[in-house]
């Protein structure tokens, strides 16, 4: 896909044209970014943009292995100079960040990318690799090695807040279209439930509930008592939905089009290695190596799109996937707590 097609899915529904309803976003975070997140939630009992981003799925969070050790060594530094203790720092990272983060074995066996090679820090050439292999993607730091080649953006909390605009338009949004049609679907479900209660047919349940209702309206005093009734009560509750729906989607664009500015390109001609990498990062559940390769015939021109075997191959020999269950695959792997004193 090229970076056109990206612009076209941002102006309808998607920011990433790799994903389908959740996530809407994948990012990548370091370890400067995570410790910020923690002392300033911490000491201001807060939640974090990076945590609020993921709420409902909304967007999905990886990091390269190192970040997991550099964030418990760094950790009680931290703490020295904050009014937080070190013991409270550690216990809100292990119950809040770990759950949302997916921490992946990255290879440095790839062909060598002219951007990664930009990176001076080796410390963040992991994460400039893993970057370039999820693409498209946010990166979250504030560290220069990562925004001079042009991986994070200039701000990243900026950054998260467009994401977190995303994730509450998407929230708001569904919650005031379910209220919208939830009505109906209540009294499907009423119909259905006394239906198995009576051991008849819905349709028949169904049947006799219109009757009903069409008995209840034939009556013109009726009707106009009814009308009366959803004027007054119904069309400015329908009116406030609606609005509510409105300024949800407007706050979801309104965070894909500035996340948009930020985010880095889509792969021009993406290894077999990449397509792999860019399906599983936007899967909650890990996928067999001809449903990965069915994704990626979705997804990309049919002249580069690889083998079944292809796929296996390459998900057998890269550090960066994790064979959880016989035959399934997925990216990188969520961490458990550090066992005993950092």
């Amino acid at each position: 896909m090229t970076n056109e097609q990206v612009a076209v899915g941002a102006q309808g529904v998607r920011l990433d044209p790799y994903c389908s309803l959740t996530p809407r976003l994948v990012g990548i975070t370091d370890a400067n970014a995570l410790l910020s997140s923690v002392e300033n939630d911490c000491r201001k009992d807060f939640r974090s943009r990076l945590l609020r981003m993921t709420d409902f799925g909304t967007a999905v969070l990886y990091a390269p292995d190192h970040v997991y050790d550099e964030v418990y060594r760094h950790l009680p530094k931290i703490a020295k100079s904050s009014p937080v203790p070190l013991s409270v720092l550690r216990a809100h990272f292990e119950e809040y960040y770990l759950p949302i983060l997916r921490f992946v074995t990255v290879s440095d066996a790839d062909d060598p990318d002219p951007q990664v090679l930009a990176i001076t820090d080796p410390d963040d050439v992991p994460t400039g690799r893993l970057a370039k292999l999820i693409a498209p993607c946010v990166v979250f730091s504030e560290d220069k090695h990562l925004r001079k080649p042009g991986f994070a953006p200039p701000d990243w909390r900026k950054a998260a807040a467009s994401a977190v605009d995303l994730a509450d338009g998407v929230r708001k949004g569904n919650v005031a279209g379910n209220l919208v049609i939830s009505p109906g679907w209540a009294l499907t479900a009423l119909v259905r439930f006394v239906g198995r209660q009576l051991g008849v047919s819905p349709w028949l349940v169904g049947g006799l509930v219109a009757a009903g209702a069409t008995l209840l309206v034939a009556n013109v005093d009726r009707r106009t008592r009814l009308g009366q009734v959803f004027e007054q009560y119904g069309v400015p509750v329908l009116v406030s939905l609606l609005t509510e729906i409105e300024g949800a989607r407007l706050k979801e664009q309104a965070g894909i089009a500035e996340l948009r500015e930020v985010m880095l390109a889509v792969p021009s001609e993406p290894s077999v290695k990449q397509q792999v990498v860019i399906v599983l990062a936007r899967q909650s559940e890990p996928l067999l190596a001809a449903e990965v390769q069915a994704l990626i015939a979705n997804y990309f021109a049919a002249d580069i799109v690889p083998t079944v075997a292809d796929v296996r191959a390459v998900l057998r020999g890269n550090s960066e996937f994790v064979q959880c269950q016989r035959y399934r695959w997925e990216l990188g792997r969520y961490a458990a707590p550090l066992r005993g004193e950092i």
